[in-house]
């Protein structure tokens, strides 16, 4: 129960970060290393159909898992939430992340990551990511830990012009190309505060090389607390 109410509580969060462009996937590896594959993972699907003068559909879906096995630490996570009203399409967005961790326990190792995205509301047809980070194990205790990345990525996106003010529409708009590398930096802080609370907070700082003083920067602050053995609460905070 308290998986299910957890995958439920993260289904909010990751849609949330979903339209953030940014998205947080991240695990704690808390298993040590064994030959034995250790896997986690957490599904949560909803829909909603109300039917009046056109038929509304609005679903969620969300799927996480992790692998750790030997030295490697494996996370794969997908979501998509779309809402249509009949013919009108108000909301479709969503994402497949794929990151890997190579000796993810030590204090240096690498971090390599692939992720596909769209929001159509946005106007974001589609956003692909490949990239490989250095992982910086700063302080890793058994209740807290801090951790920093330094990398680069390659960025594929194709914009048109759905959320523009139509006044700033130019006369025969065609959809807008960006392919860039870019530099991809984060640091993160995760700790209990006590035996039944947890905080994580991380911060990315994401820049073209040609102008690395007009970055992407998004801060991400997560708090939860278990009230009883079958139900936690938790507060998100994310901006961009």
């Amino acid at each position: 129960m308290l998986k299910f109410i957890a995958a439920c509580f993260a289904l909010l969060f990751v849609q949330w970060s979903a339209r953030a462009q940014i998205i947080n996937i991240d695990k704690t590896d808390t298993a040590a290393y064994a030959k034995k594959a250790n896997w986690n993972g957490n599904i949560a699907l909803g829909l909603e159909v109300d039917k009046q003068k056109s038929t509304l559909f609005d679903a969620s879906n969300f799927f996480d898992a992790s692998l750790q096995q030997n030295h490697e630490l494996f996370v794969f996570s997908a979501s998509n939430r779309f809402t249509y009203n009949g013919p009108q399409d108000f909301l479709n967005t969503g994402f497949i992340h794929l990151r890997w961790r190579h000796n993810y326990k030590d204090t240096w190792h690498p971090e390599s990551f692939m992720q596909y995205q769209w929001d159509n509301a946005r106007g974001m047809l589609h956003r692909y990511i490949a990239g490989e980070n250095l992982r910086y194990n700063i302080d890793h205790g058994s209740d807290w830990d801090l951790s920093a990345a330094t990398g680069v990525f390659y960025e594929d996106e194709l914009w048109n012009y759905t959320a523009v003010d139509s006044s700033k529409i130019p006369p025969n708009p065609v959809d807008q190309k960006s392919r860039e590398i870019k530099s991809n930096n984060y640091i993160k802080w995760e700790g209990k505060l006590s035996a039944i609370s947890n905080i994580s907070i991380i911060l990315f700082y994401q820049a073209s090389f040609a102008d690395f003083f007009k970055p992407r920067i998004s801060g991400t602050a997560n708090f939860d607390i278990a009230i009883s053995k079958h139900f936690a609460w938790g507060v998100r905070y994310s901006g961009l």
